[in-house]
């Protein structure tokens, strides 16, 4: 489970209002989408996919077990005034209480199995799994393989259990902005996959990273990568 802690809340809030990653991918799924849905954003973390998502469905459900999370989130409604988000602290995977959502999001959140189960129980409509389409971390000094399900590994998942779905790749700008070089090497430190190490210094990162958008942020590590966007219809599911 993803440790939302005050540092890697900080860097997302800044990646998220500085690239606007989140609105990319809800410009892919609200097409899909009917504008009178009552769609679940599962695992939602700080929020910025449900707060996009908001803007043209009708009501959505921000579910994440994370307080600190969805405390950002809960700040961003207030700020923006938005009056369409149940914004709902648990873990999605235990819930008992069946829901009847007209669709689901799972964003880089769920395994395959897990994600089918809980959509069978609680949704009437349409999933959408967004999956990350490249096989090595981004933030990690050394080339370090991805752990969890990619856009391919699910596919191949689903094609095993003979679940039709549709699907389309797309490009995302991803990186990250930083206020300092220091807060680079912290940067990568927070999100190292070694178990042990040296502290990371600035000096190691420095030549991935360009010349920032503004004066809040001097730097940048550009990270432009292909999503994968995964729609089921849960009457397929069996």
């Amino acid at each position: 489970m993803y440790k939302w802690t005050p540092d890697a809340i900080r860097f997302r809030v800044d990646a998220a209002e500085y690239t606007r990653y989140d609105e990319a991918i809800a410009a892919r799924i609200l097409p899909r989408l009917d504008r009178s849905a009552y769609v679940c954003d599962a695992g939602c973390g700080l929020g910025y996919l449900s707060l996009a998502l908001a803007k043209n469905t009708a009501r959505i459900a921000a579910i994440d077990v994370c307080a600190d999370a969805l405390d950002v989130l809960r700040k961003n409604i207030a700020a923006e005034g938005v009056k369409n988000i149940d914004v709902i602290e648990g873990d999605l995977f235990s819930a008992k209480r069946r829901q009847n959502y007209d669709a689901m999001v799972f964003c880089f959140f769920g395994r395959v199995e897990e994600t089918l189960f809980t959509a069978k129980a609680q949704c009437r409509g349409k999933i959408f799994l967004v999956k990350k389409n490249w096989e090595n971390h981004r933030f990690t000094l050394e080339e370090t393989p991805l752990k969890g399900y990619t856009f391919e590994k699910t596919r191949a998942e689903l094609e095993a259990l003979n679940i039709p779905y549709d699907a389309e790749t797309f490009w995302v700008e991803m990186g990250q902005p930083f206020r300092t070089l220091a807060d680079a090497a912290l940067f990568f430190e927070t999100y190292r996959q070694e178990e042990s190490g040296p502290p990371i210094r600035p000096e190691q990162i420095e030549a991935r990273l360009s010349t920032g958008g503004s004066a809040a942020f001097p730097y940048y590590l550009p990270s432009q990568k292909t999503l994968g966007l995964i729609e089921i219809d849960v009457s397929n599911i069996p």
